[in-house]
């Protein structure tokens, strides 16, 4: 049996149309730069093209635009039971706005240890 012409074409319209939505949703993410709302938001010199941060907080903004309530939840028994769903909600909230980023974008936090001591070598202490 052979479907019907109009059936072929609205299935092959649809999923063409998914795909290009993709597609674009993909090129958003990893190719265009970033915008001057999206620098302000980062926290980043005018003129950056690409700023630390830009795509987690894309990816943030797709999902508290997309995503329905049940994902919040996923995510939640995914990274363990100390965080809650409302929580995961709030961290995704103030990602897209570009407010906190994850762990892999900020620069080491540690400042360097700082002595008034002038000492040679490696700072350890050796006990005989």
């Amino acid at each position: 049996m052979k479907i019907p012409f109009t059936l072929r074409l609205a299935y092959y319209g649809f999923r063409a149309t998914v795909r290009a939505g993709l597609v674009f949703l993909l090129a958003w993410i990893f190719l265009i730069p970033a915008s001057d709302a999206d620098n302000t938001a980062l926290g980043a010199r005018d003129g950056t093209t690409y700023p630390a941060g830009l795509r987690a907080m894309r990816v943030a903004k797709l999902i508290v635009t997309v995503a329905p309530p049940q994902a919040y939840n996923l995510i939640a028994v995914g990274l363990g039971r100390d965080i809650s769903p409302l929580m995961v909600r709030i961290a995704f909230t103030q990602m897209a706005a570009g407010y906190v980023m994850p762990a892999s974008t900020r620069g080491n936090g540690l400042p360097g240890l700082e002595s008034d001591r002038d000492i040679e070598g490696p700072r350890f202490i050796k006990i005989d």
